[in-house]
């Protein structure tokens, strides 16, 4: 089958001066330093600016004199966010080669915080207003503000998008009325399969610790496949910490809440550190929940539990990166019945599951870059009839595997992204009921995709095809 697609769009940001000077100094082969400083409409240094090598995962602040240097970086052409509070955020668009490359970059002073960078809609890294593809990004405050047990309760006040609900702790997001197995999830690039069986299936992913969410409202069927035809949402994690060009570092983050309405307190734990090449995360998340209370009295049978951790390694050279996470999820949810068809009904759910990823992102000769996305997850889902009962009424093992091949190039000023997509799928069932019967799938799928600046114009098309069995 084929998914043709061409999108147009006029920016309303301002067009992005590109400064880059390049001089020799002596270096590893194909490695590449950027440097450069940061300062306002007057000159004046700007400090603790952000500055990201997007397409390679390494980032940096500013010091006092707005200046900063990142190391290592494999020649290419890449996206160069930089962001400080108080100002315009700006996406620069670089091709790094020789041994050093500077950027001189000015921000222009505002009041209003704009929406932040992504990398879901397109295959570059790019701002929200230069997006094609309809899109909003929850993250900082916006998104600790929304926190909630369910992936579709934290983003119901998003633009066209709403929760489907059966309870405190089930929550499908939809969007523009499409949902379950027309909205494709994410968990940092990585499809779940998981949520689409039925109304009490919600996807199982934590939002705690990311660094932001990304919304495609609308098709995206080219990069994603036809599971994206209503959209794509992606819990995108922040990338690990580097210490190449600078010590070795340690941090964390502690956060915790409570809602009074149902006892329900939260929390959630993050480590990360970096020393030379190598970089290191590891989080811990837990939330509980007793019945909801209503003026008319609590829900009986709605309360929740669930307890979650994730690990992440990663090394960092002058020819790429490579990251290896492992995440688990442990859920237990109950589901309010109607009270007129069996007031006194309290069954349950328990859901395990784990995921396993390995991403690179390895230089290529020409100024391109290959990445390399694995996936596994095991999601067990099982459902009982009453509280206390142990026999599973109905059972759901579902085991999957993906691999994701992204080959980026600049073809005379085309951004060029040649793709390759694979995905096993084994369903089991177990218990009294049934919902689907065994089965198995897998299917292989490639793509092209090309997207062209012309100023305030972008013009993105590609066409993918897939072989399904």
């Amino acid at each position: 089958m084929l998914f043709p697609l061409l999108l147009a769009s006029l920016a309303t940001a301002p067009v992005v001066p590109r400064h880059i000077v390049a001089h020799s100094v002596d270096h590893l082969v194909g490695a590449v330093v950027l440097a450069g400083r940061v300062t306002d409409t007057l000159g004046q240094p700007i400090v603790e600016a952000r500055v990201v090598v997007l397409e390679a995962n390494r980032s940096t602040t500013t010091d006092a004199e707005g200046r900063f240097r990142i190391g290592g970086i494999p020649e290419g052409t890449y996206g160069i966010s930089i962001a400080a509070i108080g100002f315009r955020p700006r996406v620069y668009r670089l091709t790094l080669s020789g041994a050093t490359s500077t950027l001189e970059a000015r921000l222009l002073p505002s009041v209003v915080e704009l929406a932040a960078i992504q990398t879901t809609a397109t295959p570059v890294g790019t701002s929200v207003l230069e997006s094609p593809q309809p899109l909003s990004v929850l993250q900082s405050d916006a998104l600790a503000a929304a926190q909630a047990p369910s992936l579709g309760a934290v983003l119901e006040l998003q633009p066209g998008l709403r929760n489907s609900s059966t309870g405190t702790g089930i929550g499908k997001p939809v969007i523009r009325g499409l949902s379950s197995n027309r909205v494709l999830i994410l968990d940092n690039g990585q499809r779940m399969e998981t949520q689409q069986w039925g109304d009490e299936h919600s996807p199982n992913v934590e939002t705690a610790t990311a660094e932001r969410i990304e919304v495609i409202r609308g098709p995206a069927s080219v990069l994603y496949g036809s599971d994206a035809l209503g959209g794509v949402i992606n819990v995108v994690q922040r990338e690990l910490p580097d210490a190449k060009e600078r010590g070795a570092l340690l941090r964390g983050t502690l956060s915790g809440s409570y809602a009074s309405n149902g006892r329900a307190p939260d929390g959630s734990l993050l480590v990360e550190g970096a020393r030379g090449v190598i970089g290191f995360r590891a989080t811990l998340s837990g939330r509980r929940q007793d019945d909801v209370r209503t003026p008319s009295g609590a829900l009986f049978n709605s309360g929740l539990a669930m307890q979650g951790g994730s690990g992440a390694l990663g090394v960092r050279g002058d020819w790429g990166s490579v990251t290896a996470t492992v995440s688990h999820r442990a859920e237990r949810l109950e589901i309010h019945e109607d009270p007129s068809e069996d007031p006194t009904a309290t069954p349950f759910q328990r859901i395990g599951s784990t995921r396993v990823a390995v991403n690179g992102n390895i230089a290529t000769s020409g100024g391109g870059r290959l990445d390399i996305d694995l996936g596994g997850e095991r999601n067990r889902r099982r459902e009982f009839e009453a509280t206390g009962a142990t026999d599973v009424a109905l059972g759901l093992l579902s085991t999957t595997g993906t691999a994701n091949l992204h080959l980026h190039q600049v073809f005379g000023g085309v951004a060029t992204v040649l793709g390759l997509s694979a995905m096993h799928t084994a369903f089991e069932k177990s218990g009294e009921e049934t919902l689907v019967p065994n089965n198995s799938t897998g299917n292989v799928g490639v793509y092209g995709f090309g997207q062209v600046d012309r100023g305030r114009w972008q013009f993105s098309g590609g066409r993918a095809t897939t072989i399904g069995g």
